[in-house]
């Protein structure tokens, strides 16, 4: 489930590490970057940083999601690769990550995707349709999204990257992201390391961090079966008949609601109660 990360590691430059380095360039006496597979490492005043799909790194790709040892195993053929221990380096970022096949097109889901309390959402569409939706917060600290994942892989790697059992399918992949060193702290309440990525604690709560995120997104397009035999009043199938419209077209309703909301048809006061019904 864990996939990109970003660490820092406090480490005495002694030049090994740049002879390891692929598309190695130096910038100065302090500054340099490169490459190990397709982990992007480089260095400045500040330490050594590295970043990239640890998933990627470890399998090839990043569809097929690591389990725990697996992690473990990733981190540790990263120390044999740059020659470093991590034990220490801080975790400045982290993603997770799931790849999920699909009946239909992942737009068909990403377009009943609502809106998030706290959160903006953004959409990313092409000629082709709707490929991505995702959300942050005001201070970029939490992300998540979800977007066409063979699409993405297809634009960038031409195919050469699909795994085995994944061809010709749909996939969604559903992302949730701790972008900076701040969302790490607030989350756990210190500072968190690159071996405890594969601690079970930490990766739970990283798991259960990733179901609260996407929990909290409303999710559209569900469908009603009425129980004929009750009665139903004209008040009963006026809402009903909302009900059914706001689930069959968001995007419609979200447009309608900010309409009335901006005029002022609907105050402060009803949208705080109108949103609280809908949860």
């Amino acid at each position: 489930m864990i996939d990109n990360i970003s660490i820092r590691v406090s480490h005495k430059d002694d030049g090994l590490l740049l002879e390891r380095l692929e598309d190695a360039y130096r910038r100065d006496i302090n500054t340099y970057s490169g490459h190990i597979q397709n982990m992007v490492v480089y260095r400045n005043l500040d330490g050594l940083h590295i970043q990239g799909s640890l998933a990627k790194y470890y399998n090839g790709e990043n569809v097929t999601p690591l389990t725990l040892p697996q992690v473990r195993d990733a981190i540790v053929m990263l120390e044999v690769h740059t020659g470093i221990e991590l034990d220490t380096a801080i975790v400045k970022g982290v993603e997770l990550g799931i790849s999920v096949v699909t009946n239909e097109k992942p737009s068909e889901y990403l377009r009943l995707f609502g809106n998030r309390a706290r959160f903006t959402r953004h959409e990313y569409s092409t000629l082709k349709g709707l490929e991505t939706v995702a959300y942050s917060n005001s201070k970029g600290a939490f992300q998540f999204s979800g977007y066409d994942k063979l699409t993405e892989m297809i634009r960038k790697h031409k195919n050469k990257q699909i795994p085995a059992g994944f061809e010709g399918t749909n996939v969604l992949r559903l992302e949730y992201k701790i972008v900076r060193r701040r969302g790490i702290k607030a989350k756990f309440r210190r500072d968190l390391t690159a071996y405890d990525l594969f601690n079970p604690a930490v990766y739970q709560k990283l798991q259960s961090l990733f179901m609260e995120a996407y929990r909290s997104i409303p999710k559209f397009g569900r469908q009603f079966h009425l129980d004929t035999e009750a009665n139903v009043t004209p008040k009963k199938w006026d809402e009903i008949r909302a009900e059914q419209y706001r689930h069959a077209l968001p995007d419609e309703h979200r447009h309608l609601f900010q309409s009335l909301r901006e005029s002022g048809a609907i105050t402060d006061k009803s949208f705080e109660r109108i949103r609280a019904t809908e949860r």
